[in-house]
């Protein structure tokens, strides 16, 4: 718009009358005050932040989640302000999340410097018809390959070997400091890992630790430039170019390990002729990649590759799954190990409620699931203290947007504040109170529309269940099996941990103790 307007001074210079010059600029400072007037005050409040960079600078004194909080405080459920370049409207009621990720035109994604990295491919920064047929198929291909809270699925057998192995990985360290994140990650990463591609990284795997370095490191570069995301010049300076060739790298790494397995499966596949039933999603996009080729294009509706290259896509698809379904599953897990010992009398109850459903030792299954609601409520509820993800993914809305008086320009970047909602008074009595029993009613888990870290609408996380049957099955058998404190003289971390992509805690080290049967 201001292009615009700098184009139409530039012509009024050429006027040669300079009375009729003065009249035209005034007449154009007045309209570009009035409209200007007229834009911000159809915004819903907020603080004026500075120049150019907007509130950017009172970002790096907090983390962004609690200077959010303190807005809200100040301006109510919805305001904005400005990030660099970018407008953003914040939402912090359940009532404002659930009408607009209930329109169809919220489902659009910034194109920012960090996005674009990626070319819009996945599931997580696509849009349009390509993340829509990707959303559908990839529920479909999950449903099939038994990722749902049902017992005795083939994915539940998947997630029972990593435990199996687990236990006996546990047992070898009974008694010494270990880092939980170290023994759990490898074995989450694995049941993701099969999901995918029917494979398995071992304890003494080189490539699994260099890969997991990968993929970790990853999601931390991220946090250290997320101010360029809305001033991009930020993004020049030298430190920060630094960054993001890192960032371009650790891609590259981490895409060329999934291309590396997608063609070798692609090779195997063209020397065997023998029928074969889908062993995992990467089989699922192979198969649907040959029906599309002996169907020559003719069912571009059908197409869920539409104008993208097939492996990019599924490499995309890959490090999406990956990056997002590991680091948040093992964040929850160390949370909970973390709450466990703030609160022993919880720990106590968990375990008297599993010694009613099974013996010590014995392995929990989802069969058990709804014998054992609290367990869930204790995950759900740690993953509402600690704000897992404090900050909901960024939307974009593709049309104009009116919330009372206020309109919401198409385009504007639109931020749920989930923290602000896991902290409500009005929506948890003391928020700031551990309390598994607020998801228990009448004896039974109940997961209200108000708990929003999976997300909400359409764009919801697709890797809902996957997570859930994760959590339950390792969290469960971890304390059928153990007890576990911190080593002698350390304390146990506190709350405020390290603010990436999620919000970990800060590294820490367990001793495990076997209980007796």
């Amino acid at each position: 718009m201001y292009f615009y307007y700098f184009l139409i001074f530039l012509a009024i210079n050429f006027l040669s009358s300079a009375i009729l010059r003065i009249f035209m600029y005034s007449t154009l400072v007045f309209w570009i005050i009035f409209k200007t007037v007229r834009y911000y005050k159809s915004l819903p409040p907020g603080p004026w932040g500075i120049p150019l960079l907007g509130i950017l600078p009172f970002l790096n004194r907090r983390p962004p989640h609690l200077v959010y909080l303190n807005m809200a405080k100040k301006y109510g459920d919805v305001f904005s302000v400005q990030m660099g370049s970018n407008l953003t409207v914040c939402l912090g009621s359940t009532k404002l999340m659930k009408e607009f990720f209930s329109r169809n035109d919220s489902t659009g994604r910034p194109h920012t410097p960090l996005n674009n990295l990626l070319g819009g491919l996945g599931v997580i920064t696509s849009e349009g018809p390509l993340w829509k047929r990707q959303r559908v198929f990839l529920h479909e291909k999950f449903r099939a390959l038994g990722v749902k809270l049902w017992p005795n699925t083939r994915f539940e057998r998947d997630i029972n070997v990593e435990i199996d192995e687990l236990m006996m990985e546990l047992n070898q360290f009974e008694g010494k400091a270990v880092n939980p994140a170290h023994v759990l990650g490898r074995h989450i990463h694995n049941v993701i890992c099969q999901l995918m591609m029917s494979f398995r990284f071992t304890a003494d795997d080189a490539e699994f630790k260099l890969f997991n370095e990968k993929v970790s490191r990853g999601m931390r570069l991220f946090g250290l430039v997320l101010i360029g995301e809305h001033v991009k010049a930020y993004l020049k300076l030298p430190g920060k170019m630094a960054v993001i060739n890192e960032i371009k790298k650790n891609l590259a790494d981490v895409s060329s390990f999934h291309k590396q397995h997608i063609v070798s499966r692609i090779q195997q596949r063209e020397q065997s002729s023998e029928p074969r039933q889908p062993a995992d999603l990467l089989d699922f996009y192979l198969d649907h990649l040959e029906a599309e080729k002996q169907s020559k294009g003719k069912n571009e509706k059908h197409d869920i590759f539409p104008d993208v290259d097939p492996v990019q896509q599924i490499v995309q698809i890959m490090n999406d799954l990956f990056s997002a379904g590991m680091e948040t599953s093992l964040t929850s897990l160390l949370w909970t190990c973390i709450m466990m010992m703030k609160h022993p009398e919880v720990a106590e109850k968990v375990r008297a409620d599993l010694r009613e459903v099974v013996a010590p030792g014995e392995r929990v299954t989802m069969a058990h699931r709804l014998q054992l609601p609290y367990i869930e409520a204790v995950l759900i509820e740690t993953m509402r203290m600690v704000s897992i993800v404090p900050l909901g993914t960024t939307h974009v809305n593709t049309e104009d947007w009116t919330i009372g008086k206020y309109t919401i320009p198409a385009g504007t970047h639109i931020v749920p504040l989930i923290h602000r909602m896991n902290m409500d008074p009005d929506i948890y009595m003391e928020p700031e109170q551990f309390r598994p029993e607020r998801f228990i009613r009448d004896g039974k888990f109940t997961i209200t529309d108000t708990f929003m870290q999976f997300g909400i609408g359409q764009r919801m996380c697709i890797g809902n269940l996957l997570a859930r049957m994760e959590l339950f099955l390792f969290f469960s058998n971890i304390m059928n099996n153990y007890e576990f404190r911190m080593p002698e003289g350390e304390d146990i971390p506190g709350m405020d941990g390290i603010l990436g992509a999620t919000h970990a805690p800060i590294p820490y080290k367990l001793v495990f103790t076997k209980l007796q049967a």
